[in-house]
């Protein structure tokens, strides 16, 4: 392990949408479909994002559940 500089190389952000699909299971939890979204542009902002995830929601008819944002970084030099 040295003490070599490590910078991000790339960042690659996705957008996953949780929506309630109106049913429950037989514990009573509701079923939901999840739809994820990648190649989300780096400058979106969460406000962005967010408005984004229900507009779609409007589209499909269908009640949101959860909104998660996933960032993954690639992180050079590799020697």
């Amino acid at each position: 392990m040295g003490t070599r500089p490590v910078s991000t190389v790339s960042k690659f952000l996705s957008l996953t949408i949780s929506l309630d699909t109106g049913t429950l299971r037989p514990n009573g939890n509701p079923i939901v479909s999840r739809v994820r979204i990648n190649g989300v542009r780096e400058d979106a902002t969460f406000e962005d994002l967010y408005d984004f995830a229900y507009l779609y929601s409007g589209l499909v008819s269908k009640s949101i559940a959860d909104i998660t944002v996933n960032e993954n970084s690639a992180l050079g030099p590799i020697d």
